[in-house]
């Protein structure tokens, strides 16, 4: 049979712990990057007790993104905006509108990308996307630091209930020995 020694057992309960902690950090390392400082900024351009979002369109030396329109799907109405070589930021007062049911994207070439779960209150930047990995790396940037933050949280949590029952499995068999 197999027998842990404390140390053991100490080792299975905190290595999850460990793991756990690690995840938690990448979340929270976004949302102290992302969170207040460009918030600040851009609610200054909005009327207080409004909510907002702006998009940043990074440029590229090698596909155009001068000229890419944004069409913001709110409940009821439809905010649209374009990005030209002054101005590679725009910025959406969404007024009482506390969710954006979709934001499409409109490329100079004609690519289109929809996009929804789209955080409110932060700024997102968005680049062309030369692939699919691309595309999908800024679908999960566009949900925001506090929809990451619940999802690293989450695996975290599983992490920690998987040390744990492998360190009941551990003590059942050292029980049985």
């Amino acid at each position: 049979m197999l027998t842990l020694s404390a140390q053991q057992r100490l080792l299975l309960f905190l290595l999850p712990l460990v793991v756990a902690a690690l995840l938690l950090w990448i979340p929270i390392r976004d949302a102290l990057e992302v969170g207040p400082p460009d918030a600040e900024t851009f609610a200054a351009d909005v009327p207080e007790g409004h909510h907002w979002v702006a998009f940043t369109v990074t440029e590229d030396d090698i596909y155009a993104t001068n000229g890419a329109a944004f069409s913001l799907a709110l409940e009821f109405e439809t905010l649209e905006g374009q990005i030209d070589a002054a101005n590679r930021t725009v910025l959406f007062d969404l007024e009482d509108n506390e969710s954006v049911h979709e934001l499409t994207v409109l490329w100079p070439d004609g690519r289109q990308q929809n996009f929804t779960n789209v955080a409110i209150d932060e700024r997102h930047e968005l680049v062309y996307p030369k692939t699919i990995n691309d595309a999908l790396a800024m679908q999960w940037a566009l949900r925001g630091a506090f929809f990451r933050f619940w999802i690293w949280t989450a695996v975290a949590a599983l992490l920690v209930l998987f040390g744990l029952r492998v360190l009941s499995w551990a003590q059942t068999q050292e029980s049985h020995a």
